[in-house]
């Protein structure tokens, strides 16, 4: 999980996926996952966009982004990824409780 500012979108063709860069805001909730580097505050985060539609990113705008790890390693937003605006105000909260949240699941 994390939240982010637009600074990109490419759609792309039909046949090739699109891509967005955000800006990192912050991050709240990595997988951990071995030999995924984790991006630092500021630091510009590529995302395949598998559908031309979908999410309906803004450039410009701030998001709370909750998306896959592909593959190859590389940040994937699917369709049925958690995408919402960005509220510092009234999710700032709740995003930082769900960091210090253990995680009880096995990878």
């Amino acid at each position: 999980v994390l939240t982010g500012t637009v600074k990109s979108v490419s759609r792309g063709s039909p046949q090739e996926p699109g891509w967005a860069v955000v800006s990192v805001l912050n991050l709240y909730k990595s997988g951990g996952l071995p030999g995924v580097p984790q991006p630092a505050r500021g630091a510009a985060l590529r995302l395949q966009l598998p559908c031309r539609l979908c999410p309906a990113l803004k450039k410009g705008a701030s998001y709370v982004l909750m998306g896959r790890v592909g593959p190859d390693g590389g940040a994937l937003l699917p369709p049925d990824a958690f995408v919402v605006p960005h509220r510092p105000q009234q999710q700032q909260q709740v995003l930082g409780n769900l960091s210090k949240r253990p995680c009880r699941g096995s990878p």
